[in-house]
């Protein structure tokens, strides 16, 4: 081999070295994040061990992200770094991805998984506007919520074994009511029904819960308010909920029921607006609430005492909501 062929040999491995950094950045997506430099120090403690950790969506008004930090609010980590919204994390059952949904591809917002640490973000959605996955049990399917932009929404699943989309409600004109919550057994459906609300004209939604394997249905709830966003705690035991209960229309508080409807008891004053959150830590002890229409912050409550911390310190302007607790 000549001399003179040397430096174009070392050139040319030069050039492929830089190009598989450029796609292990492309892998990695690594785009600018939504808290800025002079920020994330403000709200990124030091980084701890291993934790079940809280997906959360961290937001600058424009720009909104999925991060993900450990309980004691260390660890924050933005693992989607896109310059759209990416919104609505929900943690597989197993605790290794992520569905989630996103206008990455467009105005209307499309259902996606991804690992649990951001990488190999997977489309599953190409039609109408799609959000709120939700993974069912069995860890194959994930149902999302659609809007045909007229009017009407309905739920569907995503098969991720053979990749087949299935209707799994009828559609309807409110949005609002249909907000399905699988046991952790696959057994039971929780969700909030209009059945009392139609029959007494009252205003009220009740919880449900309906046993999808012989069909029968139980009221949870039984008053004359709004009783909402049900969701199961990771054993299967027990249900948190928001109620209006409390006496002040459009203003809910955080409640606790045991399965069956007893034991219930409040953890929090009412004020959470309809748009509130909530996620059970993996050992029942906690409870995880963000409602960026009224607070700025996501908060985490103890289950026995109704002690309430702060999980971030957000510099202004910023706001965090949406919490997924991982299993």
């Amino acid at each position: 081999m000549s001399k003179c062929n040397l430096p174009i040999i070392l050139l040319l491995a030069l050039l492929l070295v830089a190009c598989g950094k450029v796609k292990d950045a492309a892998n990695d997506l690594s785009i600018t994040p939504v808290v800025s430099p002079e920020t994330t120090s403000q709200v990124t403690p030091t980084p701890v061990g291993d934790c079940n950790k809280i997906a959360l969506v961290i937001t600058d008004g424009v720009n909104s992200d999925i991060h993900t930090v450990c309980p004691d609010g260390s660890n924050l980590v933005n693992i989607t770094n896109e310059w759209l919204a990416d919104f609505d994390p929900a943690w597989s059952p197993d605790g290794r991805r992520i569905a989630f949904a996103s206008t990455r591809a467009g105005a209307a917002s499309q259902i996606y998984i991804m690992d649990a640490d951001g990488k190999y973000p997977q489309r599953l959605t190409e039609d109408y506007d799609n959000d709120h996955p939700i993974w069912l049990p069995d860890g194959t399917r994930v149902a999302f919520r659609t809007h045909d932009g007229n009017g009407s929404w309905w739920w569907r699943t995503y098969n991720l074994d053979t990749h087949e989309i299935t209707k799994y409600s009828v559609p309807s004109y409110d949005f609002f009511f249909q907000t399905p919550a699988w046991s952790p057994d696959g057994q039971y459906l929780a969700y909030m029904s209009l059945v009392e609300q139609q029959e007494r004209n009252d205003g009220s939604s009740q919880i449900h819960v309906k046993n999808l394997v012989d069909g029968s249905d139980t009221a949870l709830t039984n008053d004359i308010w709004a009783n909402i966003k049900p969701t199961w705690s990771h054993d299967g035991q027990r249900i948190a909920f928001f109620s209006e209960r409390d006496g002040t229309y459009n203003l809910f508080a955080l409640y606790i029921m045991n399965r069956d409807g007893s034991g219930l008891r409040s953890l929090t004053k009412p004020e959470f607006s309809e748009e509130v959150m909530c996620t059970w830590s993996p050992d029942g002890s906690e409870i995880a609430v963000g409602n960026s229409a009224v607070m700025r912050n996501v908060f985490i409550v103890d289950v026995m005492t109704g002690e309430v911390r702060t999980l971030l310190e957000l510099p202004e302007g910023i706001t965090a909501s949406s919490p997924a607790w991982q299993p």
